[in-house]
């Protein structure tokens, strides 16, 4: 096996991609964990010089917002934004429950 890349991912694990033979570049993912015998690999690469890239984010500004938002859309479907936009009295509600508004009510004003 030849490395001929590593980089970091979001979580911070590895991404090697690999030459097998001639015909066959593969990529793999590394835990950080020194029992793991292709993080040993990795580290003898590291220590010959070779360099780990830095994790670069895929997608434009507008994708990472979108999935941001969605996955506060889970926890708190627009609808109930709504109702809770709606209501003068807030003092019935958690107040986690209105920190998560304010957190989407934030996310929505930077959306690029």
């Amino acid at each position: 096996m030849e490395i001929r890349t590593v980089d970091f991912t979001e979580d911070g694990t590895w991404v090697v991609n690999k030459n097998v033979d001639a015909n066959d570049d593969r990529q793999m993912f590394v835990p950080h964990n020194p029992a793991n015998r292709h993080y040993a690999i990795v580290q003898e690469w590291i220590d010959a010089g070779g360099v780990v890239g830095p994790y670069v984010p895929h997608g434009t500004p507008y994708q990472h917002w979108h999935n941001e938002i969605s996955i506060l859309d889970k926890d708190m479907p627009r609808s109930l934004e709504d109702m809770l936009d709606g209501m003068a009295d807030k003092s019935g509600v958690a107040q986690i429950t209105l920190d998560r508004l304010q957190a989407k009510k934030d996310l929505r004003a930077t959306k690029p």
